[in-house]
């Protein structure tokens, strides 16, 4: 009988500043179905610099776990098409990335532009859009 030792040991976390962004057509896939797959396909992601990936042991299109202080969610990652800055990851405005935005404002406006996590390779599947909106 084989041993799955990977099961016993954890994925390494890396630290990451995520930073969101607007997109025309992630907001016009989610206005036409909100609960529809191409909505999620392009709300769920993380693009992230091919390098970054590499270092990290993320292979593109894989699925990863985010965590800051105020939630966790499996989104996939993509790599960068351009050389991006280290340290950082880039998501689209969706519920995936709220449930880690701060809930701790100085002026009632979340920092959207500077949420700081956790990454680590995943092996659930993408957080679905009921689960976000039952929290």
């Amino acid at each position: 009988m084989a041993l799955d030792v990977g099961k016993f040991i954890k994925a390494p976390e890396y630290d990451i500043k995520i930073i969101t962004h607007r997109d025309v057509f992630q907001a016009s896939a989610c206005e036409e179905d909100r609960f529809g797959d191409e909505c999620q396909e392009m709300s769920a992601l993380i693009v992230l610099d091919a390098a970054e990936m590499k270092r990290m042991g993320i292979q593109d299109r894989a699925n990863v776990r985010l965590t800051s202080n105020w939630g966790s969610v499996v989104v996939r990652a993509r790599a960068s098409p351009r050389e991006e800055q280290k340290g950082m990851g880039f998501m689209v405005n969706s519920p995936w990335v709220n449930t880690l935005v701060s809930d701790e404002t100085t002026d009632g406006i979340p920092a959207f532009k500077d949420i700081e996590a956790k990454i680590t390779i995943s092996k659930n599947g993408i957080t679905g859009i009921q689960e976000l909106l039952l929290l």
